[in-house]
């Protein structure tokens, strides 16, 4: 399993929040990170899907999320191990403080939207063909509807840091109902400055969600 950390300043943590000193310049809360964009099969599948119109390849990176996701979860379950080894109160401990967004019946699953323009041109979007397999295998509800794109701008990869945070503001539009009580997990296939589901969850709190983070296939 990839080890998570604070996006930001990059601190070992347990589940990739941010950490008390960076929190305060984000409306995420973390970023579940799967994978490494370092790696040469992993950058070279995530490419293949979302420049060379490569659809099927979501079926392997969704399935690589559902395995990161599985495993984080069964880490927290007691085992009979634990309680041998005179661990139950640590254990029970380290469930109480798991993101809520591992609870089922309080998460909303929401894809980063594209712009009607590029997705027109792509033909999909490559997050929300990985996060409808997360959803359906993971038993979580999603909603692909409710966040729109509604700036077209340039694409992220090709923009410094400073410019990748001001080409991103004010992109996105929530269309649904109030979130209050709701946790959100943002899925994208990769996250480098971490500004666009910043900025997606930004509009999500803003409309009444609690916790939101992101869950991506790599990190950049």
């Amino acid at each position: 399993m990839n080890r998570q950390c604070c996006p930001e300043c990059k601190t070992e943590n347990r589940y990739g929040e941010f950490c008390q000193k960076c929190q305060s310049r984000f409306y995420l809360k973390g970023i579940l990170v799967a994978g490494s964009y370092k790696n040469p099969l992993l950058s070279k599948l995530i490419k293949q899907m979302k420049y060379h119109f490569t659809r099927d390849i979501a079926l392997v990176l969704g399935d690589f999320l559902i395995l990161f996701l599985r495993n984080h979860i069964n880490q927290k379950n007691l085992k009979s191990a634990d309680i041998l080894a005179g661990s139950v109160w640590r254990a029970f401990a380290e469930i109480k403080n798991a993101p809520p967004i591992f609870n089922k019946n309080r998460t909303l699953i929401i894809p980063v939207p594209l712009h009607a323009k590029r997705l027109r041109w792509r033909g999909y979007n490559q997050a929300e063909e990985l996060a409808k397999i997360v959803a359906k295998k993971m038993d979580y509800d999603i909603r692909t509807d409710i966040l729109i794109r509604k700036k077209y701008n340039k694409p992220q990869a090709k923009l410094s840091h400073d410019e990748r945070l001001q080409n991103i503001q004010n992109c996105f539009q929530y269309k649904g109902s109030n979130l209050h009580g709701i946790n959100i997990i943002l899925i994208d296939d990769v996250a480098t400055t971490a500004s666009t589901l910043n900025e997606c969850a930004k509009e999500l709190k803003q409309n009444g969600a609690d916790e939101v983070w992101g869950l991506v296939v790599a990190k950049g």
